[in-house]
């Protein structure tokens, strides 16, 4: 399986949440006071759970206007075999058919591809069991690499330590947090059909969107940290160059 970015192409970091659950009578959506910190689903952050996640608990994502999404992914703090599904619809109450069905969860990021839907409601149920360690929600798009970057790319650690030096020449560390890797990469050659695809997800997340980056063994949580700039090197030919850092959080 080729590199991999999947990143929020609909806004479902600025989605407004709604607490509710599945009535299976007529497929329906009804408001309901189940769940607890809700908002951890679509927080940008992998450490808070979203909790009482029972059976038929949903979570409603208004969008606020029709998108596209062909992917969804999911992290769990701890492994889950319990079974969730999600749903989409242009009505508010009505969660229609489920678009993709989700068996059980492994600790980490959990990715499911479905066909390209549009809807403005997307609603996350569970349908089996209880789930208790779901801490985030990214849908939209998966984007793999038509090519790999050139073999100049750089991979390097970013250390969390702040080192203090005594009048003595006595060092002191105080570890703040785990490294975070960084990737910088450069094409020299790309068509400029990639060139858009790459310019789409970067007019999508920026600087302050973390999203996913498969890099064909792993899921890594990441940012970019600074714009994508594209250069014509012959006609319809470009070249770019991309920096990425690990989150941890």
């Amino acid at each position: 399986m080729a590199k991999q970015f999947i990143y929020d192409s609909v806004g479902l970091a600025e989605a407004t949440v709604t607490d509710g659950i599945y009535v299976a009578l007529d497929s329906s959506f009804a408001t309901y006071d189940g769940l607890t910190n809700e908002f951890r689903a679509n927080d940008s952050s992998i450490t808070g759970v979203v909790e009482s996640f029972a059976l038929n608990d949903t979570i409603r994502f208004d969008l606020g206007s029709s998108k596209t999404a062909g992917v969804i992914a999911l992290y769990f703090a701890d492994n889950d075999s319990d079974d969730m599904k999600l749903y989409a619809h242009d009505t508010s109450t009505n969660m229609g058919t489920e678009v993709v069905n989700m068996p059980s969860f492994s600790t980490g990021w959990n990715v499911f591809t479905f066909s390209d839907t549009s809807a403005r409601y997307w609603f996350l149920s569970c349908s089996v069991g209880f789930i208790g360690q779901l801490t985030e929600v990214i849908i939209g798009t998966k984007y793999e690499f038509t090519h790999n970057p050139d073999l100049n790319s750089k991979i390097s650690d970013e250390f969390g330590t702040d080192i203090m030096t005594s009048y003595g020449g006595q060092e002191y560390a105080n570890k703040r947090h785990e490294p975070k890797q960084n990737w910088d990469w450069t094409w020299s050659y790309m068509l400029s059909s990639m060139k858009d695809d790459l310019q789409t997800m970067s007019d999508a997340v920026q600087d302050y969107k973390k999203f996913i980056y498969y890099d064909e063994t792993s899921y890594n949580y990441v940012r970019m940290t600074k714009p994508m700039e594209f250069t014509e090197v012959a006609p319809d030919i470009f070249s770019t160059s991309m920096s990425l850092r690990e989150q941890l959080s």
